[in-house]
């Protein structure tokens, strides 16, 4: 597959996607099978602007109608701010030109596309999806395509949307779709012609990628997590979220190892796949792995063919993000020397970064459901070979009590000494959350809901030798607190401060 350049398109988003009014969008949801209805005389309508937020709703907006919590008051504020046109399941009989439609989610997706021209369809998108994972091999494909061609692609993660000149702090893994198609116009605007984005189960699950089609797809792996309350009502509706999203890639690449492989190979039907692991049967095969606290090495085997590799990331699970990111870029055309270069000092904000002083190594990283957490923990164990491992992590509010009982179950079974604090606690109580993860443990087990005072205090208790481990928020630095994000000074500057009081004799 040749690397797909740019088709670049002159004026702006409205002469786009809005060429000959609102009659456009008619014509794709009926396409689409999801027009139910709609005001006579609307087809000419050209919108100024699209939301689906009340709040930045003005003259010449089409207003969107969705969100688990949205009220007819929302719609009601739009109209008085000077919305020409809603689109909505329900007819609310506010005075208003009006698109309903069977499934809004979808629709909303389709909406977006056209309002901003279709930009996804002027680059190269590569989707990856997994249960971990995905923020790491986002940013080794990344820094791969960035070696032969600096500037040209896109990152939209869970840690950042970096559009080519301008890079915004992200809350969700997947944009919403009225986000999601402005990044993609403004990407395309800034010069890039790749992106490299994540594709969450929630997004399938809302529809949040609907029509977009992705060249290359990468499965990482999916494992028991996101289970209840705001996410997914059953493992099955999970697994089935991750799946789907393989129906809108062309070119599929997965992990020989992830569960559920049948049901993924299933998924893939019609598609072009390519597995990759330590079987021979694997188009990407692996052997004589070594991974250290200097990096990871090892071989790769790509269309009869060994290649080594050398990175500086650690662990053993990283060397699989890593393959992954190597086929997609081998898909992609890139030669191997190019590849080499791309993966050998790659910085991911948050995953695996070690620090040192007088002998107690800190690693901070994101880990935050079990597969992550078991893969920092082996690798840390098999890095540093530990006198004590100290582990300071919490759990997000609202979220699947699974996941509370899972790392817990994995401090207690690897951990020395526990420090629980807050992650991301939403409407819940910090203390309660930990109470609950604390159910599972035996070892010294603290609770310390304020989570940089967690951190100074596992810091201050290890001893040459030890390692800490900070998980859970990485290099984020707000806290999710109720319906807003507060600011948090990040575990990586926690952790740094710490060593620069200690340096100083404080």
């Amino acid at each position: 597959m040749e690397m797909r350049t740019t088709k670049r398109q002159e004026g702006t988003a409205k002469e786009k996607g809005k060429q000959g009014g609102v009659a456009g969008l008619l014509e794709i949801l009926d396409g689409a099978g999801l027009l139910a209805d709609a005001s006579e005389g609307i087809a000419g309508i050209v919108p100024e602007s699209f939301t689906t937020n009340s709040k930045d709703a003005k003259a010449g907006t089409f207003f969107i109608c969705k969100g688990y919590t949205f009220k007819k008051a929302y719609l009601e504020m739009a109209v008085r701010q000077g919305a020409v046109l809603y689109m909505a399941e329900t007819d609310y009989g506010v005075s208003l030109p009006r698109i309903l439609v069977s499934d809004i989610r979808k629709a909303a997706s389709l909406a977006a596309r056209w309002f901003y021209g279709n930009p996804g369809e002027e680059l190269f998108v590569t989707g990856i999806t997994g249960t971990k994972g995905k923020t790491t091999a986002a940013y080794i494909l990344k820094s791969i395509l960035d070696t032969k061609r600096p500037g040209k692609t896109a990152l939209f993660s869970t840690m950042e949307v970096f559009t080519g000149k301008e890079s915004r702090v992200s809350h969700l893994t997947t944009p919403e779709p009225a986000e999601l198609q402005s990044y993609f116009r403004e990407a395309v605007e800034n010069g890039c012609d790749h992106v490299v984005m994540e594709v969450s189960s929630q997004a399938m699950k809302l529809s949040r990628v609907y029509g977009e089609r992705f060249p290359v797809g990468i499965f990482l792996n999916v494992d028991e997590d996101h289970i209840g309350g705001k996410e997914h009502a059953t493992l099955e509706e999970y697994v089935n979220c991750k799946i789907a999203f393989l129906a809108q890639c062309d070119t599929v690449i997965v992990n020989r190892e992830t569960r559920f492989f049948d049901q993924v190979m299933a998924g893939c039907a019609g598609k072009r796949v390519l597995l990759y692991g330590h079987d021979a049967s694997c188009d990407g095969m692996l052997r004589n792995i070594v991974s250290d606290a200097s990096g990871s090495r090892f071989e790769l085997r790509y269309e009869g063919q060994w290649y080594a590799f050398r990175t500086s990331l650690v662990g053993r699970f990283n060397v699989e993000n890593l393959t992954a990111a190597i086929l997609a870029a081998f898909v992609m055309g890139m030669d191997a020397g190019t590849i080499q270069e791309g993966i050998r000092s790659v910085h991911i904000p948050g995953r695996m970064m070690l620090m040192e002083y007088d002998g107690i190594h800190i690693v901070v990283d994101y880990a935050h459901n079990y597969l992550s957490f078991l893969n920092v923990y082996q690798a840390v164990k098999e890095t540093f070979s530990p006198k004590h491992i100290h582990s300071v992590f919490g759990s997000q509010g609202e979220r699947s009590p699974v996941r509370r009982r899972d790392v817990g179950v994995l401090a207690e079974k690897y951990a020395d000494y526990v420090y629980l604090t807050a992650d991301d606690p939403g409407y819940e109580s910090v203390t309660d959350i930990c109470e609950e993860i604390k159910r599972h443990i035996t070892k010294p087990c603290r609770i310390i809901p304020d989570r940089e005072e967690a951190v100074w205090t596992a810091l201050s208790a290890a001893e040459p030798g030890d390692v800490v481990i900070l998980a859970g928020k990485g290099a984020e630095v707000t806290q999710r607190v109720r319906d807003g994000f507060v600011p948090y000074i990040s575990d990586v500057k926690a952790a740094q401060q710490w060593i620069v009081g200690q340096k100083e004799g404080r």
